[in-house]
């Protein structure tokens, strides 16, 4: 039995932008920040430059057909979002993945 992707469950979180702006996905934005932090990035600049680095892993799972969104573009959606939402996206597909290991 597999886990669904970390990608399925961020994708729940609803975009408030508005859609004619949009330029990056925001499940791409969500991806890039979550693993950026995860790997250890602090700070805005410090995740955009994990995106740039790990542009051809990124790529395997999400889109970026927009390429990696600046850090003042981070900045600015991640305020957007609804940090409980992004907690929970993030501990039930943590939930999953340990269910998935734990046999």
């Amino acid at each position: 039995m597999s886990a669904p992707s970390l990608l399925h469950y961020l994708s729940i979180i609803p975009d408030f932008r508005q859609s004619w702006k949009v330029q990056h996905q925001l499940s791409d934005i969500l991806f890039l920040v979550v693993c950026a932090v995860i790997y250890g990035s602090e700070g805005w600049d410090e995740i955009e430059d994990f995106g740039h680095s790990k542009l051809d892993f990124l790529r395997q799972y999400g889109n970026f057909t927009g390429g990696i969104p600046s850090h003042d573009t981070l900045a600015r959606v991640m305020a957007l979002i609804n940090a409980d939402q992004l907690q929970t996206a993030f501990a039930e597909w943590m939930k999953v993945c340990h269910d998935v290991t734990d046999t």
